[in-house]
């Protein structure tokens, strides 16, 4: 039996929830009547538990919504090789990806300018929900260039990873060009599948990857900003930036000409 006060037995409880991920890492908790007839106390001595545990940085409250667990950001490393999964699995974070959606698009001038297309040149359009711990964390919309990267969609089945798909067809090297953050609210249908708050930031990637000169993908990312931390390599930039030989791809839509670069606006 418990020794100890009624709010120390609830925190208690909380916690061990918590660290066996019967909790979540973002996941809500019941309401305070809820947690109080599970643990046989009163409303306030729930409070108390819980205010007690935001102190801690284990919950936390948000006005009209309700309480929830923390969540503990992700290191994402920005360089021109590091990509997502890698990250997720460099730190031993279980990651996998499912495609949302898939089709053959005309390129607009936008997708033209990146990509070095015709405008209407056909564009295969991924769309792809990514978790780490089965927790979703970045909605990826990736543009490819028909032509470059044939039979891709089918090697993409089962990949778990882009870089996965793009060495099956062939494209063994390939590094980012570019890459632009900026910050923003989510649409309604992105905080759903990202399970979040419509009031809670996002992150917005934009970036171009190329295999030698040719551009060969364009993606725009939108990722949970309380799940991601963002950390920028400049060692591994400016070592790609002084090894890199030829001309930098250009491109009318392109806003940052440099082969190696990373910029960060919030």
């Amino acid at each position: 039996m418990f020794q100890g006060k009624r709010w120390e037995f609830v925190r208690s409880n909380i916690e061990e929830a918590i660290a066996s991920r019967r909790f979540r890492p973002g996941e809500k908790l019941p309401n305070d009547l809820e947690l109080a007839l599970k643990y046989g106390v009163n409303r306030h001595t729930v409070r108390y538990a819980i205010r007690a545990l935001e102190q801690e940085g284990l919950l936390r409250v948000e006005q009209g919504r309700g309480t929830f667990v923390v969540e503990h950001p992700a290191p994402y490393l920005l360089s021109p090789q590091t990509r997502l999964t890698d990250n997720l699995i460099s730190q031993g974070r279980l990651a996998r990806r499912k495609i949302l959606s898939a089709a053959t698009i005309p390129a607009d001038e936008r997708l033209a300018g990146y990509l070095d297309l015709q405008a209407r040149d056909d564009v295969l359009r991924i769309d792809t929900l990514s978790y780490q711990d089965e927790i979703p964390i970045v909605i990826a919309h990736s543009y490819f260039p028909a032509k470059r990267t044939p039979g891709l969609l089918d090697k993409f089945s089962g990949a778990n990873s882009i870089s996965t798909a793009l060495r099956r067809i062939g494209i063994d090297d390939y590094s980012q060009q570019w890459v632009t953050i900026s910050a923003r609210l989510p649409s309604a249908q992105e905080a759903r599948l990202l399970g979040m708050s419509t009031s809670a930031p996002v992150f917005v990637k934009e970036s171009l990857d190329c295999s030698g000169p040719v551009p060969i993908k364009f993606g725009e990312n939108v990722l949970c900003a309380p799940r991601i931390s963002f950390r920028f390599d400049f060692k591994e930039i400016g070592s790609a930036a002084q090894s890199r030989t030829g001309k930098p791809q250009s491109g009318k839509a392109q806003p940052n000409k440099s082969k190696s670069s990373a910029s960060l606006k919030v």
